[in-house]
């Protein structure tokens, strides 16, 4: 075999490499944007039951230095998708999901003048909202600063298609305790029972959503608290006008709230 046949052959294996990569590539694109678009339309379906019944919530949260946050009341379920171009056709980018569990109550809070910035930090980190009042001694030193605080909780996840490596990350916000915890699917995992798993999350219920994790879920620390500085409060998405059609009647966690919680007149 000659030089010639050499190079032909190696430029043959290299085409078909190619050619095998973007069948890869395409495949893993498609059970993305299926994921994500089967995402949407069971949540945007949950939500609108949740956003009637205004579910209580069990969990309990544990603000530090502060205390215990409970007898909260979930409400305000609001979803939204992104889209962009892929191979000359659209695909879904990601969902953002946010809701909020939340009470009348606030919280009354004293901080010395050496403890204030760092307090305030931790509020904003973990998407507390608040006011506070200063007060300051003869020479107009601030002393120390009273915080009330909203007993209002904003929690919320990012559900992002990772076109590159083909799979979907959930990035949930406060949803579980104060702080973030990342959950990575196969596209393939994420099916109706999986949702229901995540469902249970968003009300607050035992679930089993981390059991499909293909690694070991990402958090904010022992603490359960924010590590990373300077939080921005989040921005509450609004339902599209056009969402995409619904699947067909879900069973279990759905299917139960559909059924037994009903508009009035419905």
């Amino acid at each position: 075999m000659g030089l010639l046949d050499d190079l032909k052959k190696e430029a043959e294996t290299l085409k078909s490499q190619e050619a095998v990569k973007t069948q890869t590539i395409k495949a893993n694109s498609a059970a993305v944007d299926r994921a994500l678009r089967k995402t949407f339309q069971y949540m945007n379906e949950l939500f609108k039951q949740l956003n009637v019944v205004k579910p209580p919530c069990s969990l309990v949260y544990d603000l530090l230095t502060v205390g215990k946050i409970d007898g909260l009341a979930q409400s305000e379920y609001r979803i939204e998708f992104r889209t962009s171009q892929r191979d000359n056709s659209e695909h879904y980018e990601n969902v953002t999901i946010n809701f909020k569990r939340s009470k009348q109550d606030q919280l009354t809070v004293k901080r010395e003048a050496e403890q204030i910035e760092r307090f305030r930090d931790l509020l904003w980190q973990n998407n507390m909202r608040f006011t506070s009042e200063p007060f300051k001694n003869d020479r107009r030193v601030t002393t120390h600063e009273v915080f009330k605080i909203n007993c209002e909780v904003i929690c919320g996840a990012d559900v992002v298609g990772d076109y590159d490596t083909g799979v979907i990350r959930f990035k949930l916000k406060n949803v579980e305790d104060f702080g973030p915890t990342v959950f990575t699917l196969e596209p393939d995992a994420v099916t109706d029972k999986a949702l229901e798993e995540l469902a249970k999350l968003f009300i607050g219920k035992d679930s089993n959503f981390k059991d499909l994790n293909r690694r070991p879920a990402a958090s904010g620390g022992a603490s359960g608290q924010f590590a990373r500085p300077q939080m921005k409060m989040p921005a509450y998405g609004t339902t599209p006008a056009s969402p995409p059609p619904e699947e067909e009647k879900k069973s279990g966690l759905f299917g139960a709230l559909k059924s037994v919680f009903k508009k009035p007149n419905e």
